[in-house]
């Protein structure tokens, strides 16, 4: 089963629930992802992680180029998503909605990370004037969801050159 279906199969375990963690492994990787409310369409998702070693002595060009393709393939959120920093000391590159969506009390914006170690990772925030960001639930659908499960790991095969 891959990481996407176990994923997926998972979901109807947590509808009606609150706070669940839904994990799936398959080999050397591991999906994890923080279901904060899930019905039979639209996950509300406060984290979506894909670990894996195989990143763990990657160069920092090959995340770039990496998340330049991931960027290119995840056209399906509420916002584009762009590579805005490249921290070359820490071996991240983080990219974000860009632009984030504007409402009369705030933005909310998608910010993902690929980095060395390894692991891609996505989160929505919010901010509010004069107020720090937070985290809060991107509501996706279970459509979505899987698509990023199987974006992610294609960038994983990237980065490794498969």
């Amino acid at each position: 089963m891959t990481l996407r279906e176990n994923i997926l199969s998972q979901l109807p375990n947590t509808i009606g629930k609150q706070h669940q963690r839904v994990v799936a492994i398959d080999g050397p990787r591991t999906a994890r992802c923080e279901v904060d409310q899930c019905d039979q369409l639209a996950v509300a998702v406060y984290e979506l992680v894909l670990e894996t070693s195989e990143l763990a002595n990657v160069e920092v060009a090959a995340l770039h180029r990496a998340s330049e393709a991931l960027c290119k393939r995840v056209t399906y959120l509420l916002e584009p998503i762009s590579p805005i920093e490249t921290d070359a000391d820490s071996c991240i590159v983080q990219m974000r909605s860009s632009p984030p969506q504007q409402h009369e009390n705030g933005r909310f914006y998608y910010e993902l990370m690929l980095r060395r170690g390894g692991a891609v990772t996505m989160y929505r925030y919010e901010k509010q004037p004069g107020s720090i960001r937070q985290r809060v639930a991107a509501n996706i659908t279970h459509e979505v969801l899987g698509r990023l499960v199987d974006d992610f790991n294609t960038t994983v095969e990237e980065v490794n050159g498969a």
